[in-house]
């Protein structure tokens, strides 16, 4: 069994199921969690049936999910990629601009490092506020709002929340065996992933085609073959 890391939703980039391979296990599913800390997602993920393929942010999800198992599995990333506060911001902001008449200031993204709990709690509260607004001057009345505000207001702050959880720095200490998949033009992360034994191809297609390659499945493939058939080290 794999287990799949890769956000649910509409995206260019081809999602990780494009593989075709057996066996695919996705953890992020409804209700996903709304946790702002790496460890703190990964604990709500439970445990992986077997090794772990991310896709880009999530990356660093699986990483907090290896560490806190007693044998981390193997690791395989797609074009592995640290989140940003910038990332957090424009994830906000698109959030916004789906609002009609949003044009006051957002919530400052500078409050992001030091109190993401209450940046979240915030963009809830803001969200909502704007949100239902936005309803009332449709001429829509509070049960009729209800609803389509808790539905949307949830959808983004989920999706800030696994922004925020893959945010920042990863832990040193190695994990499992790692292979970092990288299409043509995005760039070797190796110094942000942690430190142990990291094998990196990269494919000559772009970021959006990544997954769905023909050449990407047998990478993947070939590298867990060659780990059932290899005694395993203690990391």
């Amino acid at each position: 069994m794999l287990a799949v890391l890769d956000y649910p939703g509409r995206r260019p980039e081809a999602p990780v199921t494009a593989l075709g391979l057996d066996g695919m296990v996705p953890l992020l599913t409804d209700p996903l969690p709304v946790e702002v800390t790496g460890p703190a997602y990964a604990a709500r993920l439970g445990e992986p049936p077997g090794p772990i393929l991310a896709y880009c942010a999530a990356s660093a999800l699986a990483v907090h999910l290896a560490h806190r198992l007693e044998h981390p599995p193997a690791l395989v990333f797609f074009d592995p990629m640290p989140t940003t506060a910038a990332d957090v911001a424009q994830a906000y902001a698109r959030a916004l601009g789906q609002v009609p008449g949003s044009v006051e200031r957002a919530v400052p993204a500078e409050e992001l490092p030091e109190e993401p709990e209450l940046f979240l709690k915030a963009t809830h509260e803001d969200l909502t506020r704007r949100t239902e607004a936005a309803l009332r001057a449709q001429g829509l009345g509070d049960d009729a709002i209800a609803e389509p505000v808790s539905h949307f207001v949830r959808q983004h702050v989920t999706y800030l929340a696994y922004l925020l959880a893959a945010r920042g720095p990863l832990p040193r200490k190695p994990v499992g065996p790692m292979l970092q998949v990288l299409s043509r033009d995005h760039l070797d992360h190796r110094d942000w992933l942690p430190e142990g034994e990291l094998t990196t191809v990269r494919v000559d297609i772009d970021r959006a085609g990544l997954t769905a390659h023909e050449s990407t499945g047998p990478v993947v493939l070939s590298f867990l073959s060659a780990l059932s058939a290899t005694p395993r080290r203690q990391y």
